[in-house]
Parts: C-alpha cells; structure tokens; sequence
C-alpha cells in the first residue's frame, strides 16, 4: 500500500513554533527606527481596541454557544486588526526593512534559539511531501519571509553533519508560506492579501475567516481524490475555521502549561461543545506496533478534534501511517533506518542516515523519507551483513 495522500496547512506562531515570532519581527524594524514606538507600546494600543470592541460587542463570550457566533465573533475583530496594522504603518516602524534584514534576523533568532521549532516537524514535513501532498503554512504573522527564514534555518540545523545539501531546497522551498508581509520602502507599509473586491474585503490576513479563505485557496491548486485527507494544525482561535473545515483538525496543547492563545482555544471549543481528544488514542505503540485503539478508521471520526504537544505525536498516529499492521509492528515515521534493522536482528557495516516513512505488508517494502525504498529480498536475511 502506497502511503495515503495528505495535504498539511499549518499555522505558524505557536504551531510550528513554541512562542510568538510576533515582537522578533517588529524589533526588525525598531532597530532601523528607534524613534518609533516601542513593542509595549503598540501591543497595549492593541489590546485597548480589543477591550473596547469587546465590551461593545452584543453577545457576551458566555452567550455564544455556537460555531457561528463565535465565528462572527472573530470577524468581527477584522477592524482591531485593520486599527492595529494601520497604526504600526502610520508610525513608520518598518520603513526601510528590506527582505535581507527580514531574512538575516530569521537566520539569526533561530540559531540563537529566539525561535523554537516544536518537535517533529521536520519530518512530517518530508512525510507529506514525499507522499506528493501539499505542505503550506497560512499565518496572521507579519512576514512570510521571516518564516521562510525561520524553517530553512531550522531544517538545516536539524540535518547539520550529514545529508542536508541539495535536499533543503527540494523540501522547505515547496512549502507555500501565506501570511503579510513587510513591504518596507519610504512608507513602511504591509501587504493586503485580500483586494477591495473579495469577501474579506480590502485587508491583510488577519481573522479566522481569513484563514479559512486563504486555506481554500492553497487546496484548490491541490491534488484531491477520495483518498486525500486535509490536516490543519493550529493552536488558537483565529485557527478555528480551519480546524473544523479540515477533514482532520489537530489543536497543538504544550505539556505542563499552555499558552494564553491555547487557553483560549480549549475555552472556546468547550463552550461551543466541540471536544478534542489526544491523537495518541490513534498512535502506534513504539514497543507493540498495536493502535492504542483497535479502530484504524478513528481518523475518520467527525464533529471532533484532536489535540497533541508536538509533531511528534502526530507523526506518531495513523494519519501519517500507510499501514498500521505491520508485521513486525516496529516501523514508525521518522525512525532512523539503522535503528529498525538492528532491532530486527540485521547487521550492517555502513551507517545510513535515511528516515521511515511508512512499511508495506504486502511485499515488504520500507518506504523511507527520501524518496527511496528498500525490497522485501533484502529483509528477508536476517543476521545478513548489508553493504
């Protein structure tokens, strides 16, 4: 069996990372223009909009109990965020910024450890990829260079002493990045993703509905088939149509605390009496290869989402599983091939840095990572020596 096609939409801040990228980004600008103001300063402007539009408002958190009033909730927060990005214009923070600066304050964040990729990632990225599904990241963040900057970084450091070269570009360059962006220049302006005409309106990518749209946009150019699944990753309201408009919808918790914007979420989702459960009740025991639900349409489930801390996790479930029998129920997605011959009693005189992707029962055949395979004939000699 062929590995299932699967499109992923990611959100970014939160998602793919473990903080927000939002004040890296705007100190980008701050550093050029010193004498605009302060990152405090324009987040407390920020969330005096937001308290006034919330008090405003006609219908009260506690009173929307339903998907459609939460999700006019979070439209209607468009003119807080139209307020917001007009006024981080109007006070020429990002006037000058150009791509390089964008793209050299990534690099750096990252290697200094300012951005923190939650774990997994990389390889549920190559998963998709390598299965032919989309990969896209669709954010309300600033810069879609500034993630750019911030995956290419990471996936290199996560292949640093063997194996990056040619295959970066095949891989993190494919994923689509939608978000705003920094036009900089003598004015400091930001893009608008939406024009005049569109549903949204004249505006960036600022809401849930939004997201949604751009979502729609990035699938139509897909491959579909009965068999494609749409999985989103999210960790916030403004995530929330998409995580319900996915075929699977996947909510990222921290282990210990979780974040406000988490908090939020999980608030959200049991008032409008959605519930999440953790995707590990669809994950491959690392020791028995045994779903830890003996159900292997679970993914299929509706009205329902699923939470877990990191990719990981995700990684880990049938979703990202061609088969979830196989026979000698050790093959998991992103496990390092020499690790699963030398548990199955092979031996071997070289190392090879190639990943699992997913195994086939039906002629044994181990998909990995790469592209590449390795045959049932081979398997079939255990204690051999193979070169």
């Amino acid at each position: 069996m062929a590995p299932r096609l699967v499109h992923l939409i990611l959100d970014f801040d939160g998602t793919l990372t473990t903080t927000s990228t939002l004040p890296l980004i705007y100190n980008i600008g701050h550093r050029l223009n010193p004498s605009a103001p302060s990152w405090q300063s324009i987040s407390q402007a920020y969330m005096d909009d937001y308290n006034v539009h919330l008090s405003c408002y006609p219908l009260a958190s506690s009173r929307r109990k339903s998907l459609s009033e939460e999700l006019a909730w979070l439209q209607s927060l468009r003119d807080v965020e139209r307020k917001s990005t007009e006024r981080v214009e109007a006070a020429g923070v990002f006037r000058g910024v150009t791509k390089t600066h964008v793209d050299s304050a990534a690099r750096k964040a990252v290697r200094e450890g300012d951005v923190a990729m939650r774990r997994g990632w990389q390889r549920i990225v190559e998963s998709v990829m390598m299965s032919k599904g989309k990969v896209a990241v669709v954010s309300v963040g600033w810069s879609g260079d500034f993630i750019r900057g911030c995956l290419r970084t990471a996936y290199e450091q996560s292949y640093e002493g063997g194996g990056k070269g040619a295959r970066i570009p095949s891989k993190i360059d494919d994923v689509d990045i939608c978000a705003n962006e920094i036009l900089g220049g003598q004015e400091g302006k930001m893009t608008r993703h939406f024009p005049e005409s569109s549903m949204a309106g004249d505006g960036g990518i600022w809401t849930a509905k939004d997201k949604e749209m751009v979502m729609a946009e990035v699938l139509s150019k897909c491959a579909q088939g009965s068999e494609a699944k749409v999985v989103y990753v999210g960790d916030s309201p403004t995530d929330l149509a998409c995580l319900l408009g996915a075929d699977v919808g996947i909510c990222i918790r921290n282990e210990g605390s979780t974040t406000a914007e988490q908090k939020l979420l999980d608030m959200t989702l049991n008032r409008i009496g959605v519930k999440s459960e953790w995707i590990g009740v669809m994950r491959l025991d690392g020791l028995e290869g045994k779903l830890r639900r003996n159900d292997t349409q679970i993914q299929e489930e509706h009205g329902k989402l699923w939470w877990a801390k990191d990719f990981e996790e995700i990684g880990q479930s049938v979703l990202f599983s061609a088969n979830t029998d196989s026979k000698d129920g050790r093959i998991r997605l992103g496990q390092p091939l020499m690790i699963y011959l030398r548990e199955n009693g092979y031996k071997t005189n070289r190392e090879d840095r190639r990943f699992i992707q997913t195994g086939n029962d039906a002629d044994g055949t181990l998909y990995m990572l790469d592209g590449t395979s390795m045959k049932s004939e081979l398997l079939s000699r255990p204690e051999s020596s193979l070169v």
